[in-house]
């Protein structure tokens, strides 16, 4: 307001004076819009508002108008999508591995995938990891032209050695110390009941001859795993455990873990809980990193990771015991 402090109104013309009130703002924000800024439109009103007749208006405008020389009017054509042409199957080319592959049998194919431990790719039987052959039938591999599947077949049958185990004889031997049992196959019994799983379990605490124990898929729980945890406390025998596609909460697997770290002289090399009813979340895989921290036996394990950064931690833990235990072959002991 500074440029109009020396203005003389009086001196100013009606058609000066509404020129000036067109540029000066009042700058009252209590004032409407239609009183802060005066009328610019010249035009006297045509009457109310009709939204049809203004889109008649607009239609018209719009067909008799023409742009340019080379103006075309619009009309609607119907459009005919193309064929989809197929595409040839693309043709996979045979590696040195194919080669060296179609060789095997698959009782060599099973073992192989076992002892490379691809627990997620094959099922319970060919990821056992035995010494002899797992036979093809057990683990349902099947060899196509095209490549390797891994699934089980209707057409064969496999007869469970394990349901040929006498469970409570074995539990008897076990509990005498029995020399001759240093390996036992419990893999998907029907008989075993929670209780004969628990005098197992008990049978192990003062055997010193047991080496290899197989107990997949025989409904194995938490109250077992928390037995199976003071067992291993004191166990210094078993070299391979197998507790795959069972009922261990994450608070049994804790408990399995935290034993397998306080038992220094354990001699578990091989581990496998993959496949359980209950997952065991982002905790109970920071508490299986932080034990295997303090365990220098375990050199094969598995178990489904879904952290990134604690599957990391746990494959250098193993491959520092893997280190660990080649050390201890060269020097003697």
């Amino acid at each position: 307001m500074a440029d109009f402090d020396d203005i003389e109104l009086s001196g100013l013309t009606a058609a000066q004076l509404e020129e000036l009130s067109e540029l000066i703002d009042p700058d009252n924000e209590m004032l409407p819009a239609a009183d802060r800024m005066p009328v610019h439109t010249k035009k006297k009103a045509t009457g109310p508002f009709d939204r049809s007749h203004l889109l008649d208006h607009l239609k018209t405008q719009a067909t008799n108008s023409t742009i340019g020389e080379d103006y075309v009017p619009f009309t609607k054509k119907q459009t005919q999508s193309k064929p989809v042409e197929k595409r040839p199957a693309k043709v996979k080319k045979k590696t040195e591995f194919d080669d060296m592959l179609e060789v095997l049998d698959p009782d060599d194919l099973a073992e192989l995938a076992a002892e490379l431990g691809i627990h997620g790719l094959v099922d319970q039987a060919m990821s056992r990891g035995d010494e002899q052959p797992i036979a093809a039938v057990q683990c349902g591999l099947s060899k196509p032209g095209s490549g390797y599947s891994y699934q089980s077949s209707p057409q064969q049958h496999f007869e469970d050695l394990s349901e040929e185990v006498d469970v409570e004889d074995a539990i008897t031997r076990l509990t005498r110390n029995d020399r001759g049992l240093t390996e036992l196959n419990l893999n998907n019994h029907t008989k075993l009941d929670s209780d004969l799983i628990e005098e197992l379990i008990v049978a192990l605490t003062d055997n010193i001859h047991l080496e290899r124990l197989q107990m997949a898929n025989i409904r194995f729980s938490e109250d077992h795993a928390f037995t199976l945890a003071e067992v291993l406390k004191v166990n210094s025998t078993l070299m391979i455990l197998n507790l795959e596609s069972n009922r261990i909460t994450r608070k049994g697997i804790k408990a399995i873990f935290k034993a397998l770290s306080e038992n220094t002289e354990t001699g578990l090399k091989e581990l496998r809980l993959t496949n359980q009813y209950f997952s065991g979340g982002a905790g109970a895989e920071g508490e299986i990193a932080r034990y295997l921290d303090k365990n220098r036996a375990l050199t094969k394990l598995g178990y489904n990771f879904t952290v990134a950064s604690f599957r990391t931690k746990v494959d250098a833990f193993i491959m520092r015991n893997i280190d660990y235990a080649r050390k201890k072959r060269a020097s003697g002991n």
